[in-house]
């Protein structure tokens, strides 16, 4: 695929996408005939299994196929692309480079003080109506999205440390290495590439990360994350701090909800946006992460050419 270093920017994320989409179709294969052979489970039944979470071992199946997904889609195809556009891959995917303790203690606390701001947005986001003629639509998301909060619950559900560790590996470590390499380490530099600039790549790619969720509702706080992932990326050089920062975020979920039995996101319709003392906490959060990743950027390598600047 050495070909691909000669076409341009938008030939290569096109390129990108039928991998990506080739990727997903063939590990979903191989997992079902994988899942025939070895327990002799026809296509038909494996696909009830799959939507009957009551079942704890259907549960198992589907972090199996979570797993395959998020190999075949997110890991392979960014490392593969890599090794195609570049001599040095890691080089490539901004991963040759490694940060201080300080560096990962920041992110750490970034993390950590951004509560406030994505809870506020995801508030915000909740409080999104769509125009009445559109109503069936807005119906059918948030029955979706109940949906999918059902199968999540179910998914995180455990009583074991053993399946506490097991679901941070599904949920935080893969999803987190995963998505950094392809958003992060590969489309965000393609967009670079085409764009020239470096903002409206970062946001064309948290925009990306965002719909690939596929949860209306939950649109505005996932956008706001995957623009502070790419900033963390463009002002240090560095994919491992969007790849730990994506991990805290992910891990701190799967965590509450072990300890409390909850943690995924309320109904907030009802609370007021701007009447409320989160609304004053989290533009003190928001000016407490400018100031870290404005001290982060001020720790990045002394060579580092990165062109943008706080």
């Amino acid at each position: 695929m050495k070909f691909l270093r000669e076409t341009t920017p938008f030939t290569q994320i096109i390129f990108t996408l039928i991998i990506i989409m080739m990727g997903g179709i063939v590990i979903s294969i191989l997992g079902f005939l994988g899942i025939w052979i070895w327990k002799g489970i026809s296509f038909e039944t494996l696909s009830g299994m799959l939507t009957n979470l009551t079942d704890p071992g259907n549960v198992g199946l589907l972090k199996f196929f979570q797993i395959l997904q998020t190999i075949g889609m997110f890991i392979l195809p960014p490392v593969l692309l890599a090794y195609a556009l570049d001599n040095k891959p890691f080089r490539f995917l901004s991963l040759d480079k490694w940060p201080t303790l300080l560096m990962f203690g920041v992110v750490c606390a970034i993390v950590l003080v951004s509560g406030p701001v994505i809870e506020w947005t995801s508030m915000l986001n909740q409080h999104l109506v769509l125009p009445s003629w559109m109503s069936s639509i807005e119906n059918w998301m948030r029955s979706s999205e109940d949906q999918a909060t059902e199968i999540t619950k179910a998914f995180l559900a455990t009583k074991s440390i053993g399946g506490l560790l097991g679901n941070l590996v599904v949920v935080a470590v893969l999803p987190a290495l995963g998505e950094e390499l392809l958003f992060r380490g590969l489309l965000q530099k393609l967009l670079k590439k085409m764009t020239g600039n470096s903002h409206a790549a970062i946001w064309m790619t948290a925009v990306l990360f965002s719909a690939l969720h596929l949860q209306f509702f939950g649109f505005l706080p996932r956008l706001l994350l995957g623009a502070l992932f790419g900033y963390l990326l463009e002002w240090t050089g560095m994919l491992w701090l969007p790849i730990l920062a994506h991990f805290i975020n992910n891990a701190t979920g799967v965590i509450t909800f072990f300890v409390t039995g909850e943690g995924l996101e309320p109904d907030q319709t009802n609370v007021p946006l701007f009447n409320n003392s989160l609304f004053f906490w989290a533009i003190a959060s928001g000016v407490v992460v400018w100031l870290l990743l404005r001290f982060l950027y001020l720790q990045r390598p002394k060579n580092e050419t990165t062109v943008s600047n706080l």
